[in-house]
């Protein structure tokens, strides 16, 4: 009877921990002692007031400038920055921002990118982040929370980032979706860090923003679906690289066709535009909708 109690009790927690968790579920199960609640905001957003038992891990954390572009950091490094959080082989993780409008949106779905690039799955996006949470009645604390002593360790996949020689070589070959606005994907407009406008040969269109609503809430999965495989006509079993102007965008995109939609053989362009824009090797169309 104990064991049956004890599966139950897991099943009951693995079933509760879906890809996105609503303010509700967070009120809910916020301080279980096998959840951990990181919030990569900017470290002055978070000491004004954060979920209480989150720990702090801005974006800064996660990637490294290389040349003009930026990439997720080392194995090692995110190894480091993974057990300070307090990750363990058993631990579950909740991710969250929280101002939404400006991107921060993007912090947390690139954070769940580069756990997921460790090797580390078991993680969830908290839908609407901070005031989502608040809005369903969460208190806030100025407290910070003492670093962990996680064990997890990492093992990098790097078939989940798409290279520039990848990229050139899948043109024509494998689907692309250009995460960026669509002037800057039409080249109606040049953005200021890069050289070139437009996008790449045979890319389709698919701003970010369009997953999700007006509140920064995401839209359902059907909607989702209705756009990406009806609309856009993108194969769940097929490759795919998503890529934007500097990897924040797209793993957005990544985080709805791989986590949410079931998109197998998706891949993030962590370089993105600041490395292929920047370049004289590297084709660029523009005033074409593909």
């Amino acid at each position: 009877m104990r064991n049956l109690i004890i599966f139950l009790a897991l099943a009951a927690s693995l079933a509760a921990m879906e890809p996105v968790v609503t303010g509700e579920w967070l009120v809910k199960h916020a301080g279980e002692k096998n959840l951990v609640i990181v919030d990569v905001s900017a470290p002055e957003a978070y000491e004004e007031g954060h979920i209480p038992g989150a720990r702090n891990a801005s974006i800064e954390l996660w990637r490294r400038g290389v040349g003009q572009h930026a990439e997720v950091r080392s194995a090692a490094e995110l190894q480091a920055q993974m057990r300070r959080l307090g990750i363990g082989k058993e631990t579950e993780v909740v991710v969250y921002a929280h101002h939404l409008d400006n991107k921060d949106l993007l912090r947390a779905t690139y954070v769940l990118w580069a756990m997921e690039y460790a090797g580390f799955t078991k993680t969830a996006l908290l839908d609407g982040g901070l005031p989502a949470y608040t809005a369903a009645g969460g208190k806030l604390s100025a407290t910070a929370t003492a670093d962990g002593a996680g064990s997890y360790t990492v093992k990098t996949d790097a078939g989940m980032i798409a290279t520039l020689d990848e990229v050139k070589a899948s043109q024509g070959k494998v689907a692309m979706i250009d995460s960026r606005p669509a002037h800057f994907y039409f080249g109606a407009e040049k953005q200021g860090v890069l050289k070139r406008a437009g996008h790449i040969s045979g890319a389709h269109s698919y701003f970010w923003r369009y997953n999700v609503t007006p509140q920064n809430r995401l839209k359902p999965k059907t909607e989702l679906s209705g756009m990406l495989e009806k609309g856009l006509g993108l194969d769940k079993n097929a490759p795919l690289i998503v890529y934007c102007t500097g990897g924040l965008e797209a793993s957005m995109n990544y985080f709805v066709v791989h986590r949410v939609l079931g998109f197998k053989q998706a891949k993030l362009y962590d370089a993105s535009m600041k490395e292929w824009g920047n370049r004289d090797d590297t084709p660029m169309r523009v005033f074409v909708w593909e």
